[in-house]
C-alpha cells in the first residue's frame, strides 16, 4: 500500500461508542455537494460587517491571495521531505523480547503522552518515513549475490495502513519493497528473508544496500490518539550474510553497546517541492480562462532540477507538454508527490466576529479513469488562541475529511469554516495542497498539468449560534428491509434500518458495513461560549399506515419527535468534543413506504449573552411537507422502500411499478428529472419510488447494490437510473478497495428475473463501466448493447459541445419528438461518451453534423437492447442535458423534450400509465405551496397540495402589485398538483429579470411567495 504523507488520512471517528471504527482513509468527492452546513434558526442575521482578511491585489485586504505581486508571504512545503528518521537504540518493550531488563534494540518510536490509562508513554506519529540502512561492497560485482537477513522484531502498527518494510536499492532505482509487515499488536516476530542481487544491480557498481523502513499515513497513531501503540517496531539480533561467489560477508548487531553498529539511521529521499508561480497557463475549460499568475506544481525539469521533467501522454496543454509528476520526482516511482502552499499567519481582525468563509479558484483535471494518476487536491486550516503567532505551528490542521477531484474546469471552491476554528482564536492560517493518492487501485501515468490555484480569499463575519457541518456520506441513506426479501405474510419483519450512508469497514474486512449512527460536527466558536445541552435530531415521519400495527420501537406510532445526540467516542475510548452521533431505532420504526424528514438542532449560551439556536441544514423549509420529492432537503430525507400497499383490484400487495434511482444526488439534475415526472402527471409513491445515493462521487458502498437485493426489487418492473455527470463511481461491482457495494450484481440479477425494463442515462456511465473490469464491460456490452468508441464525444463530431439530436426514422420508441439538443456547453462544460451499438441492439437516435443534418456519424444518441428477455434503453448523456430544439416544430403549449422523451421511452417499454391515472390518487393533506428553483431561468414550477377538490388559481404579480400572469384558474382534485410558469406575461412576452410574487388561492386558503427571475 502506497505511503501517504502529512494529514493525507482523514481522521474519521467511530460513529458511536460500540460501532466499528471508521475507514482509515479520506473520502474522495466532487465539490461542492459533498458537505452541508448549518445556520442560525430563522435564517442569517445581518449583525455586523464582513472583514476581508485576504483578498485580491487592490482590495484593501491586509493579505493578498491572487499571486499577481508574487508569493506575498505564502510559502511552499514538500511533505515528503522527512524531518527526522525516528530510529534510535532503546530498551523500550524489552519485556516482549524475553531477554530481561535493559535489553537494547533498534526502535522506531518516540516518547509521547499516553492516550489513555492503559497506553504506554511512547508510540509513533502520523506521516512518518524513516530508514535504517545497511550496506557493504562486494568483491566480485560481476557475480550475483544472495543476502540473508535474520532477526527478531516487536511489531505494533495500524493494520492495513502503517508498515515496516524490508527494502533494497538497485543501481538507478529508489527503494523497492522485498517484504512489508503491518499489525502485530506488540507481538514478537521472526525475521528470516533472502534477497538476490544480479550483476548490474549493485549501487555505485559494487554495493549491496538494504533498509528497514517505517512508513505511517496521515492519521490513526499515537500522534492523534486514534491508534495507541508501543512504537512502530523494535528490531534486535540482526544478522546479515552476503554470499558473493566464494566470498561471504557477515555482520551481527545486538545493539547492546547503544549504537546502530553496522546499520545507520537516515532520512528517506523527498519527491521535491514543485510549487511555482506560472503566468498564462493553458487549460481545457472553454467557458473560463485565467491568463493571470497561478500556482501550479508542474514538473518541467527546472522547478526541481535533475528530475528530467514529466512528459504528457494525452493531456499536453501544460508548459512544454509537461505535467505534475506521476513517478515520484527525485525520489522515484515508489513515492508520490505531496506539496502544499501555506498562507501567511493572519491575525484575527475582530474578536467579536466568529464566522469565517474561505474560498479559492482551482483548475481541476482528474477524471479517475483506469489510467488515471489519481492526483487530488485538498484544503485545510488551523488557528490558535495564543498571543504568539509562532504557536500556530503546534496547532492541528483541520479540514472536511475529504479529498477532491473533477474537471477539466475552473471551479470556485467556497467553504464556511467557522466550526474548524478554536474558540477565541487570535491567528489563522490556510493551506492548499496536492498529492498523488494511489489507494483505490488506479496506477496510471496519463497525468495532467492540473491542479492550479488562484484568487484565495478569507472573510470574517458575524455568526449567530453554533457552527454545524456534516458530510452527506455521514448522514442517513435510503434503505430497504434488512431481511433482504419481501414476505407479505409476515409484514412485521420488514424493518428498515436508520443507517449512515458510508461503509465504515476497512477494505481488508471484505464487507459492506454502514455506520449505525449518523455523525455531525458541532462547535461553539464564540469566545467563552458553550453548548447549551446536547444537540438533538428533530424528525417527522409520513408513515405507511399498512405497517402501523407492527411499530414496536420505543417511539411507537409517533409521527414526530426529538432524540438527543451524544459525543462520538474514539476507538481509544476518548471523547470527541466536537463530533456528535445521532440515531433512530433500527427495528420496529421504519417500514417500506415510510418517508422521514429530519434536521439537527443545536444551541449555545452565547458566551453568557443568551441562548442562540442553529439548525442543519440551514434551510429547513418543507420539513413538514411530504407532497413532493423536492419538498424538503434531499440529504435529510430518508425513504424506506419499496412502497408496499394492498390493492383490492388485484387482491394482493403491490408497489409502484417504477423505481427511480438518483445516483447523481444533488450534483445536478434533480429539478429536471422531477419536473419531467410532474409534467407527465406522475406522483411519487403512486407512479414511482425514489432511491437517492448520498454523496455518490465518494463511492462508499451505498448504491442500490449496497442496500438492496434483487429479491426486494422483484415487484418493480421498471428501473430508471441516472448517474448525471459523474465520471467515476457510477455502478459499483463489489471491489472493496473501490466501492464495497455491488450495484452491477444486483441489477443483473434483477434483470435476469425476466421481463424487466430499465432506462439508463449518464454522461460518463459507459466510459466508467468500461474501465471497471469484466463485470462493467459485460454490463455495457450485454445489457446496454453498446461499445465505447472514445470519450469525449465532441472531438468525434466536429467539436460540437451541444449537438442537435434526431430520432432514427422508424425506430419504434421515440416517436413524438422531432429533435432535441444534447447540451454540454457553458457555463459548466459536460462531455458525453461516444458509443456504437453492438450485437442486436438498435440505435434510436443519432447526433447531427454542425449544420444540423443527420447521417454524418455512427454514434448512438439513444440505444435499445434486449437481453435474456429484459429490455434496456440507454443514453450517453443525462436527462438534464436534453434541451428542446429551438429550431424544432412549434405546437400550442408543447411538452418539453425531456418529458416527452421519457413518455415515449417508458410507454414503449410498457409502463402502465393509465392504471395510475384512474386510481391511487395522491393523499389529500394540509394546504401547502412551494416553488422551485429559486432563482430560476427561464421557467419555474409552482406546486400545491389541496385539502379538497375545488377551484384553484395561480397568479404571478410584479413588485408594484400589478398582475403579470394567470398561470392556472380551474378546478383541481384534492392532493398534490403543479404548474409551470415560463417567465412570460399574459400576452406571451418574456418578462424582465427581477423579483416576482406568486399567489395560490383555493377554498379560502391563500399562499404568497417570492421568487427571482435571473435571465
Amino acid at each position: 500500500m502506497a505511503p501517504r504523507s502529512l494529514r493525507l488520512l482523514a481522521i474519521l471517528a467511530a460513529v458511536c461508542a460500540t460501532a466499528a471504527s471508521a475507514q482509515s482513509q479520506p473520502q474522495r468527492t466532487i465539490e461542492p455537494a459533498s458537505v452541508i452546513l448549518g445556520g442560525p434558526a430563522g435564517g442569517p442575521k445581518a449583525t455586523g460587517d464582513t472583514i476581508f482578511l485576504m483578498g485580491p491585489t487592490g482590495s484593501g485586504a491586509p493579505f493578498i491571495g491572487d499571486f499577481e505581486s508574487g508569493w506575498a508571504g505564502w510559502t511552499s512545503i514538500d511533505h515528503t521531505q522527512p524531518v527526522t528518521t525516528h530510529w534510535s537504540v532503546s530498551d523500550r518493550n524489552w519485556q516482549v523480547f524475553g531477554q530481561g531488563p535493559g535489553n537494547l534494540a533498534a526502535w522506531c518510536g518516540e516518547d509521547s503522552p499516553a492516550c489513555s490509562p492503559a497506553d504506554s508513554a511512547w508510540g509513533y506519529g502520523n506521516a512518518w518515513d524513516g530508514l535504517l540502512r545497511w550496506n557493504a561492497a562486494v568483491p566480485r560485482p560481476d557475480l550475483s549475490s544472495t543476502v540473508h537477513v535474520t532477526g527478531t522484531m516487536v511489531l505494533d502498527t495500524e493494520p492495513g495502513y502503517d508498515f515496516v518494510h524490508l527494502c533494497y536499492r538497485f543501481q538507478g532505482n529508489t527503494y523497492m519493497d522485498h517484504r512489508a509487515w503491518d499489525g502485530g499488536a506488540n507481538s514478537l516476530l521472526t525475521i528470516d528473508e533472502t534477497l538476490t542481487f544480479l550483476p548490474g544491480d549493485y549501487r555505485d557498481g559494487s554495493d549491496v544496500e538494504i533498509f528497514f523502513r517505517f512508513t505511517s499515513d496521515g492519521g490513526w497513531s499515537d500522534g492523534d490518539c486514534m491508534f495507541p501503540s508501543s512504537g512502530a517496531c523494535q528490531i534486535d539480533d540482526l544478522a546479515v550474510t552476503v554470499t558473493n561467489g566464494e566470498t561471504t560477508i557477515s555482520t551481527l548487531d545486538d545493539f547492546q553497546d547503544g549504537t546502530f553498529g553496522h546499520w545507520e539511521s537516515q532520512a528517506a529521499y523527498a519527491v521535491g517541492d514543485f510549487a511555482y508561480l506560472w503566468t498564462g497557463l493553458q487549460d481545457l475549460d472553454p467557458c473560463r480562462q485565467n491568463p493571470t499568475t497561478q500556482v501550479a506544481f508542474i514538473d518541467d525539469g527546472n522547478v526541481v532540477p535533475r528530475t528530467g521533467g514529466s512528459d504528457c501522454i494525452n493531456w499536453c496543454y501544460g508548459p512544454g507538454g509537461h505535467i505534475v509528476t506521476t513517478t515520484g520526482g527525485l525520489a522515484g516511482p515508489q513515492f508520490q508527490i505531496h506539496n502544499s502552499i501555506l498562507s501567511p499567519v493572519m491575525p484575527w481582525p475582530d474578536p467579536s466576529l466568529d464566522g469565517v468563509t474561505f474560498a479559492f479558484d482551482v483548475y481541476r483535471h482528474e477524471d479517475l479513469t483506469h489510467d488515471s494518476p489519481d492526483i487530488f487536491y485538498r484544503w485545510n486550516v488551523r488557528s490558535t488562541d495564543s498571543n504568539d503567532p509562532a504557536a500556530i505551528e503546534d496547532a492541528a490542521w483541520q479540514d472536511r475529511d475529504s479529498i477532491y477531484y473533477g474537471g477539466p474546469d475552473y471551479f470556485r471552491s467556497t467553504w464556511s469554516i467557522s466550526d474548524l476554528m478554536v474558540p477565541g482564536r487570535t491567528f489563522v492560517q490556510v493551506n492548499l495542497e496536492i498529492f498523488q493518492y494511489r489507494m483505490w487501485s488506479w496506477s496510471g501515468n496519463d497525468g495532467y498539468p492540473a491542479p492550479y490555484f488562484d484568487n484565495v480569499s478569507v472573510k470574517v463575519h458575524p455568526l449567530d449560534g453554533p457552527a454545524m457541518f456534516a458530510r452527506e456520506i455521514d448522514l442517513a441513506n435510503d434503505g430497504f428491509p434488512a431481511r433482504g426479501s419481501l414476505d407479505t405474510g409476515d409484514l412485521g419483519s420488514h424493518s428498515v434500518r436508520f443507517d449512515m450512508a458510508r461503509n465504515i469497514s476497512l477494505a481488508v474486512h471484505l464487507r459492506n458495513d454502514p455506520g449505525d449512527s449518523i455523525v455531525v460536527d458541532i462547535s461553539p466558536p464564540m469566545t467563552g461560549s458553550e453548548l447549551a445541552g446536547p444537540p438533538t435530531l428533530e424528525w417527522r415521519l409520513r408513515p405507511n399506515a399498512l405497517f402501523d400495527p407492527y411499530r414496536t420501537s420505543p417511539l411507537g406510532t409517533a409521527t414526530s419527535g426529538s432524540v438527543p445526540g451524544w459525543n462520538v467516542v474514539k476507538p481509544n475510548g476518548m471523547i470527541d468534543e466536537g463530533r456528535f452521533a445521532f440515531d433512530l431505532p433500527d427495528t420496529g420504526f421504519l417500514y417500506p413506504g415510510d418517508v422521514l424528514h429530519y434536521y439537527i438542532r443545536a444551541q449555545d449560551d452565547g458566551g453568557g449573552t443568551g441562548v442562540r439556536t442553529a439548525v442543519l441544514p440551514a434551510d429547513t423549509t418543507g420539513f413538514s411537507d411530504f407532497s413532493h420529492p423536492l419538498s424538503y432537503h434531499s440529504s435529510f430525507t430518508v425513504r424506506a422502500l419499496p412502497t408496499l400497499k394492498w390493492d383490492d383490484n388485484v387482491g394482493d400487495y403491490v408497489t409502484p411499478p417504477l423505481l427511480f434511482w438518483n445516483d447523481a444526488a444533488n450534483l445536478g439534475g434533480e429539478d429536471e428529472w422531477f419536473s419531467a415526472f410532474d409534467q407527465l402527471g406522475w406522483y411519487e409513491k403512486s407512479h414511482y419510488d425514489v432511491y437517492y445515493t448520498n454523496g455518490p462521487s465518494s463511492g462508499v458502498g451505498n448504491g442500490l447494490g449496497g442496500r438492496a437485493t434483487d429479491l426486494v426489487l422483484a415487484k418493480y418492473d421498471f428501473i430508471v437510473y441516472t448517474s448525471g455527470d459523474l465520471h467515476d463511481n457510477t455502478l459499483s461491482y463489489g471491489d472493496f478497495n473501490h466501492d464495497a457495494g455491488n450495484d452491477l450484481g444486483v441489477l443483473t440479477s434483477w434483470l435476469d428475473q425476466g421481463n424487466k425494463r430499465m432506462f439508463c442515462t449518464g454522461s460518463n456511465l459507459v466510459s466508467d463501466l468500461s474501465g471497471s473490469g469484466p463485470a462493467g464491460q459485460s454490463f455495457v456490452q450485454d445489457r446496454l448493447g453498446v461499445s465505447l468508441v472514445g470519450a469525449p464525444l465532441e472531438s468525434l463530431i466536429g467539436n460540437q459541445v451541444s449537438p442537435r439530436v434526431v430520432p432514427i426514422p422508424g425506430n419504434g420508441i421515440i416517436a413524438n419528438v422531432e429533435s432535441w439538443i444534447a447540451f454540454g456547453g457553458c457555463p459548466g462544460l459536460s462531455s458525453f461518451d461516444a458509443v456504437t451499438t453492438t450485437g442486436t441492439a438498435t440505435r434510436l437516435a443519432e447526433f447531427c453534423d454542425p449544420a444540423g443534418n443527420p447521417g454524418a456519424y455512427p454514434y448512438s444518441a439513444f440505444t435499445f437492447n434486449i437481453f435474456n428477455g429484459s429490455r434496456v434503453v440507454s443514453a450517453p448523456y443525462d436527462l438534464m442535458f436534453i434541451y428542446s430544439d429551438p429550431s424544432g416544430a412549434k405546437a400550442p403549449a408543447p411538452r418539453p423534450s425531456r418529458a416527452q422523451i421519457i413518455d415515449d421511452v417508458m410507454s414503449n417499454l410498457g409502463y402502465p400509465l393509465l392504471m395510475f391515472e384512474t386510481s391511487d390518487v395522491p393523499e389529500a393533506g394540509p394546504f401547502f405551496v412551494s416553488q422551485h428553483p429559486n432563482p430560476f431561468n427561464p421557467r419555474c414550477e409552482i406546486r400545491f397540495n389541496l385539502q379538497s377538490a375545488g377551484p384553484v388559481s395561480v397568479k404571478v404579480f410584479g413588485l408594484r402589485g400589478e398582475l403579470v400572469a394567470t398561470v392556472l384558474d380551474e378546478v383541481r382534485p384534492a392532493g398534490a398538483g403543479a404548474v409551470i410558469w415560463d417567465g412570460r406575461d399574459d400576452r406571451g412576452a418574456e418578462t424582465a429579470s427581477g423579483v416576482y410574487f406568486y399567489e395560490v388561492r383555493s377554498a379560502g386558503d391563500v399562499k404568497v411567495g417570492k421568487m427571482s427571475l435571473v435571465r
